[in-house]
């Protein structure tokens, strides 16, 4: 049976965003959880303003956005403080999402949608889709590639252990990409993914 709404996930670093690119280039509508949550905490907006309430002026820049960098600082280290922060942002972030499938269903019944959404499995979002996919790559590619971002190694390394381990993301996925080799493999993978999607 064809495959029409997909969740997508994996862990930080691991090629979700090139993943979501070569989707759309197949002609998939991608959305996005942390485009969406840039724009919900942008300075006056209500989850913005959730977000002051809870942490306090300290993780805002002098033009009011929020300093990510030092808000990810903050959660990265502590478990209770990622919590909080998961609590108010991700409800209105999955509500958004939800709205924008059921506008494009509206106008195009037939749209391949994917939704990328890095915690889906911490936050149980599984039964939302008809399949989840899930991009992975060793532990230490993931190091090598936030180190390259200029995350020092123990920033890298929190934000890393934050999430749950790639292999118990794989486990509850229904396709797992492994992305510690080339862009051309990824995109081997992706296409064959796609192509399965479409079968009867």
């Amino acid at each position: 049976m064809p495959v029409s709404y997909v969740g997508l996930t994996g862990g930080i670093a691991a090629g979700k965003s090139t993943t979501s690119e070569w989707l759309r280039r197949m002609g998939w509508l991608v959305i996005d959880a942390d485009e969406i949550a840039r724009e919900l905490t942008a300075p006056g907006q209500k989850t913005w303003q959730k977000l002051v309430d809870a942490f306090g002026e300290q993780i805002l820049n002098e033009d009011k956005t929020i300093d990510r960098k030092k808000l990810g600082s903050m959660v990265f280290r502590c478990s209770q403080l990622r919590e909080t922060l998961n609590g108010l942002t991700h409800p209105d972030i999955a509500e958004r999402w939800r709205k924008e499938v059921t506008d494009w269903r509206a106008r195009n019944p037939n749209a391949k949608i994917a939704v990328s959404v890095p915690l889906l499995h911490e936050v149980a979002l599984e039964g939302e889709f008809e399949k989840i996919l899930c991009v992975g790559c060793s532990y230490a590619t993931q190091l090598r590639r936030l180190l390259a971002r200029g995350l020092e190694r123990e920033e890298a390394e929190a934000r890393i252990e934050s999430q749950w381990p790639i292999e118990k993301k794989a486990a509850r996925s229904d396709v797992l990409l492994w992305n510690d080799g080339s862009l051309e493999l990824l995109e081997q993978q992706i296409s064959r993914f796609v192509l399965a999607c479409a079968a009867p």
